[in-house]
């Protein structure tokens, strides 16, 4: 049990060295968010919308990013491992899968409270905007970073079993398509059909975008359905990882190369 913080971080650590090392890591911070907002904002300013429609594109920015940091890195050290051919020296270490996913998570939430200081300082800088309720936007940003993990949690589950390569695609492709479906600056109410509102209603990240839309007065959050769908999640990530990790060790695909 007190192994637990050192293994953690030796994994964030680890995780921080390669960031710093690679440019692909660094552009994924500091360019790619920036693209993101400046793309909508830009239009924004030329069709003349106004202050509350700007904050809810650097919120929801900010967010939708860090959704896809935490779930990429939850499951890239796994498949980076494998690719190194040193995922077996990994496993015959002391550290569980879900050190290895949390210490994952935990970077990539270092590199969500990177984009929170660069959105908002440029933001602030360019456009004057002050985010008005900062705490409400940290609260769902939270929730954000939960379903980033159990998505990437998943993720990590598939990569024991199915081939790395596809399993690593979908690390891109799944938090992204999940931001798009959530409704990050628009009401799904206004745009999906009732049937598929009614699933996108079991997403927390949903919930947690109405949260933050609802700082501006743009939607009405569900706190309860957040916290339900929020554990649901959770608990659903450990049971699929599990089932896909027991399942890869008996068909002998967990580390297989090649």
């Amino acid at each position: 049990m007190s192994d637990i913080i050192p293994q953690i971080s030796a994994i964030v650590y680890r995780n921080i060295l390669w960031a710093y090392r690679s440019p692909f890591r660094l552009v994924d911070v500091f360019i790619w968010p920036l693209v993101m907002f400046f793309t909508l904002s830009f239009f924004l300013v030329t069709i003349g919308g106004n202050e509350g429609f700007l904050g809810v594109i650097a919120l929801t920015v900010i967010g939708w990013r860090s959704i896809f940091f935490v779930a990429f890195e939850t499951n890239a050290m796994f498949d980076e491992e494998h690719w190194n051919r040193a995922l077996h020296d990994l496993l015959v270490t002391p550290i569980s899968t879900l050190k290895i996913a949390l210490g994952g998570s935990i970077t990539g939430m270092l590199k969500s409270m990177l984009v929170v200081i660069l959105v908002l300082t440029i933001t602030n800088v360019i456009y004057g905007f002050q985010a008005p309720d900062l705490g409400k936007f940290l609260f769902a940003l939270f929730f954000l970073i939960i379903a980033g993990f159990s998505i990437g949690f998943v993720l990590f589950g598939f990569s024991c079993y199915f081939d790395k390569r596809n399993v690593f695609t979908l690390s891109f492709l799944t938090p992204e398509l999940l931001g798009l479906l959530s409704g990050p600056y628009y009401p799904v109410e206004e745009v999906f059909p009732g049937w598929f509102v009614s699933v996108l209603y079991t997403f927390p990240t949903t919930h947690a975008f109405n949260v933050i839309k609802s700082i501006f007065g743009l939607a009405e959050p569900n706190y309860t359905l957040l916290f339900i769908t929020s554990a649901v999640w959770v608990v659903l990530a450990i049971a699929i990882n599990r089932f896909f990790y027991d399942l890869g060790r008996k068909k002998g695909t967990l580390v297989k190369v090649g």
